[in-house]
């Protein structure tokens, strides 16, 4: 009889498979703390707080292309960076992840702790009160330094203090043996912030509901002016100075491929003295360094934004007596975040992923002006219902066979309208049956309504729709051929 063992790993034990909005980083000696985002707070000597939700997708993306699970993303990026003292919590409120790094670092942790585990999930629920009050003491400073409305740091002692009476009276051992009180009822008798803690400490929305976040401010970060000689109004011309700009912004970073920006924003000085701020934003972060010397992907967002931009201006000042194009006299580009990403990051893309570039692929997505969107075929014969859309990177099913489906849409056309529009009875024009179908007869009340017969239409132009009569002679146009 042979009997297999299977090892469980309780720390993935997991209660669902959200994304943590936020982390903390603690780390016996100083580094950069922009490691998973270009959004900090320092909480403490080397404890820093970062909102990963800023570069979710991002990180979920690489999740998606190597497999794994987040701790094995995270854990050899921080190891890069901090060694192998860390301790870093990820959670869904920055107050749960200081609480659980609070215990973890008293009690000589050491690693990479996800709050969404059962195993850390669990633990976090024994957290004794003496925890719970020790972690508000950096609290409180953090109140007076953002300056609080209504924090008073004698009253809230004074709270503390009351709540621990009743706590020892009611005999309690634990904050989550009292989570039928909610937060309401703490307010009222303890006052507002131990309300507010408490809510922080068993929530599961990632608001920060009242807690004192104040933004670290990164480094002086790059930027770059030009005075123009003459104003300029015409892209040819913007784009050869704003190459040169990207270079003279390149040459600012450190010369590695750590640093990684998240927006740029570029101020516009126009003939008129009106100045117009503008954002380039990138899906992933994006290196000036890997994209030298022509910065294509930086000059195709600028694109996007200088079109949107005369449109708007040409709308705008469409009835005044202003050139047609108002020409810009002078510009700023000035980096607003970036983010340190480790060289082994891309190592490991490269070990794992020898066949498919996906630096490329990331360099595409930040280049267009849209999001890549991903489509499964499903087995229908309505169009509109035989297709539907997956999340990008997730494996596609094949629970039927594609090649019939695939043939009968030899004479459908690539643009489809989201929605079939009404229209006449096409009299005038050039009509070409192509086919009768019907979709799931039997589960209509009246069968006759689901068939629908299929035409091109040319029109005088030459140009030619799709469309369709339904039994009870109405028409409907779903799509345009190329």
């Amino acid at each position: 009889m042979n009997i297999t063992t299977k090892v469980i790993d309780l720390a993935e034990l997991r209660a669902g498979d959200e994304f943590p909005v936020y982390a903390a980083i603690y780390n016996p000696e100083s580094a950069s703390p922009f490691v998973l985002s270009p959004t900090a707070m320092r909480w403490g000597d080397n404890l820093y707080l970062n909102r990963l939700d800023d570069c979710k997708f991002f990180w979920l993306d690489q999740k998606k292309k190597l497999r794994c699970k987040l701790a094995d993303l995270f854990e050899p990026l921080l190891q890069h960076y901090y060694g192998e003292d860390f301790v870093a919590v990820f959670g869904n409120h920055p107050w749960q992840c200081l609480l659980y790094l609070h215990y973890q670092v008293s009690h000589q942790g050491r690693g990479l702790y996800l709050l969404e585990s059962r195993l850390n999930r669990n633990i976090f629920r024994t957290l004794d009160w003496e925890c719970w009050f020790t972690a508000q003491q950096e609290l409180a400073e953090h109140l007076i330094a953002a300056n609080a409305r209504g924090f008073r740091a004698d009253s809230f002692q004074s709270q503390q203090a009351r709540m621990r009476r009743f706590i020892q009276r009611i005999g309690v051992a634990t904050p989550h043996e009292m989570l039928a009180a909610d937060a309401n009822s703490i307010t009222r008798r303890f006052g507002k912030w131990l309300g507010l803690i408490w809510q922080w400490s068993f929530t599961e929305s990632s608001g920060l509901q009242g807690f004192p976040w104040i933004k670290l401010e990164q480094e002086q970060l790059p930027g770059v002016k030009r005075d123009l000689e003459y104003p300029v109004n015409q892209w040819e011309y913007i784009e050869v100075l704003l190459r040169e700009d990207f270079a003279r912004l390149c040459d600012q970073f450190y010369q590695h491929d750590c640093e990684h920006i998240n927006r740029m924003l570029w101020e516009i000085t126009l003939f008129n003295y009106e100045k117009v701020s503008v954002e380039l934003s990138f899906r992933h972060p994006y290196s000036l360094h890997r994209d030298l010397p022509g910065f294509d992907t930086a000059l195709y967002q600028a694109r996007y934004i200088y079109d949107d931009l005369v449109r708007n201006l040409r709308a705008r000042d469409g009835d005044l007596d202003l050139p047609e194009s108002m020409p810009f006299i002078c510009w700023q580009v000035q980096v607003c975040e970036r983010v340190m990403l480790a060289p082994a990051l891309w190592e490991l893309f490269a070990r794992e992923f020898d066949q498919i570039d996906y630096q490329q692929i990331m360099a595409l997505q930040n280049k267009l002006p849209l999001a890549f969107e991903c489509y499964q075929s499903d087995a229908s014969f309505f169009p509109e219902k035989s297709f539907t859309r997956i999340p990008v990177g997730t494996a596609q099913t094949n629970p039927f066979d594609h090649y019939p489906w695939s043939s009968s849409a030899a004479n459908k056309p690539l643009f489809y309208y989201q929605q079939a529009e009404p229209i006449e009875n096409p009299t005038a024009v050039q009509k070409v049956f192509l086919e009768r179908n019907s979709n799931q007869w039997w589960l209509s009340e009246d069968a006759l309504q689901s068939i629908r017969d299929y035409f091109i239409l040319k029109d005088h132009n030459g140009r030619s729709s799709w469309a369709y009569r339904t039994q009870g002679g109405e028409w409907f146009k779903q799509g345009e051929f190329c």
